[in-house]
């Protein structure tokens, strides 16, 4: 099936977070463009249309459970996307990855204990160790001209702390559009495993790679790495079902999966929808013709956007992703705080973004903005954006 992503529903009054809450948002420019919150504006699959279709057809909608097959279908996804074998046993779920982070802290870490994140990064990182009374450790990702790195020297130190253990990763890294190698992610493992380090991965964009990259999941690396690492996926962000609240957990090692299931305890119920929608998902043939075309898609829209910026407003430069339709700009040549920065985005030009210093580390100066849409909307964005900058005079 030939999917035409420049056509999309329109989304207000759908209970939409991204479009719905403008006013909450951008009291002062409820008319903004929504591009932070990240989901996409592009209807999902229509087998997971489909099959959520014929599961409401049925007048009973209580407590529910994941299909027969569905840790199969996980196991079978990892292989065929990411040669990863891994068994099914292994597989159990959560109804998000954010939960999962948070019962990662919960169950691996004591209050008082230290948890490294790798900033800047996604904030619920952050909040869920300081909101659950952890130590949090920062290790600062650097800048070296062209893409991000880590500092392997400070994550050495943090991992040596006698109370660090976790670290919780994110890759393809959210927000800097990085798709981490295998060199990096051995010295990551080496590291944990040399200071016993527990490793949380949120992998929930690993679908989401363009093309002259791979995503390695960690675990798949070694038995001893697979033996410290709980991973966290999900069809959320590659199919557009956030909503849906699912999100499948893979850990080799028996003891660490009890003790993560022990931390969920009673408050991990699977939604209806969710499970019906997860096995869709991963079962469907369909939807992997669906992913190709949607990456396809992301990708024309950085283009665009790239070009725009580069031909109309040459002091905001567009990160080059690796992975995700979340993209990273630097504008720090417009020379203005944050403060002015967000009221040029959202105020001036009524773009809705998520200011940099939001993800931590040393993000002065830069934007998040998500070109999950459709091209028109990329369009319209940056027509807004290049009036904007011309007052300005730059």
């Amino acid at each position: 099936m030939k999917y035409n992503f420049d056509q999309v529903p329109d989304r207000m009054n759908t209970f939409s977070y991204k479009w719905d809450c403008n006013k909450e948002e951008f009291p002062h420019r409820p008319d903004a463009i929504p591009m932070w919150v990240a989901d996409t504006d592009f209807p999902c699959p229509v087998e997971i249309v489909n099959a959520i279709r014929n599961r409401a057809e049925h007048p009973i909608y209580g407590y529910s459970t994941l299909a027969e097959d569905s840790e199969r279908l996980v196991a079978a996804w990892q292989k065929n996307r990411n040669g990863w074998e891994i068994d099914p046993s292994w597989v159990t779920y959560t109804n998000g990855v954010v939960p999962a982070l948070s019962m990662a802290v919960r169950a691996f870490a004591k209050v008082g204990e230290g948890v490294i994140i790798m900033s800047p990064v996604y904030y619920p990182f952050k909040n869920t160790v300081v909101g659950n009374h952890r130590v949090l450790r920062e290790n600062h990702m650097k800048y070296a001209g062209e893409r991000w790195g880590i500092d392997f020297e400070e994550l050495e130190k943090l991992a040596a702390m006698p109370d660090t253990k976790l670290l919780l990763l994110c890759n393809p890294h959210n927000p800097l559009c990085r798709v981490l190698e295998k060199e990096e992610l051995l010295r990551i493992g080496e590291i944990c495993l040399k200071h016993q380090v527990l490793i949380m991965s949120d992998e929930i964009h690993g679908d989401l790679v363009f093309k002259g990259f791979r995503h390695i999941p960690i675990a798949s690396l070694s038995s001893q790495i697979s033996n410290i690492t709980i991973t966290a996926t999900a069809p959320s962000k590659t199919f557009n079902i956030a909503g849906l609240q699912m999100s499948a957990i893979i850990c080799e090692n028996e003891e660490l999966r009890n003790k993560f299931l022990e931390a969920l305890g009673f408050e991990n119920i699977a939604s209806v929808f969710g499970a019906v929608g997860l096995k869709a998902a991963y079962g469907e043939p369909g939807c992997v013709e669906y992913l190709e075309q949607l990456l396809e898609y992301l990708w024309g829209n950085y283009l665009v956007l790239d070009e725009g910026f580069k031909k109309d407003m040459p002091k905001i430069q567009v990160q080059r992703p690796e992975a995700t339709y979340l993209m990273w700009l630097d504008c720090r040549e417009l020379a203005m705080t944050d403060e002015e920065l967000y009221h040029f985005f959202v105020e001036e030009a009524g773009v809705g973004i998520e200011m940099g210093n939001l993800f931590g580390g040393n993000t002065a100066g830069y934007v998040r903005m998500n070109i999950g849409c459709s091209r028109v909307t990329i369009e319209e964005c940056l027509r807004r954006l290049e009036q904007a900058y011309k007052n300005h005079g730059f």
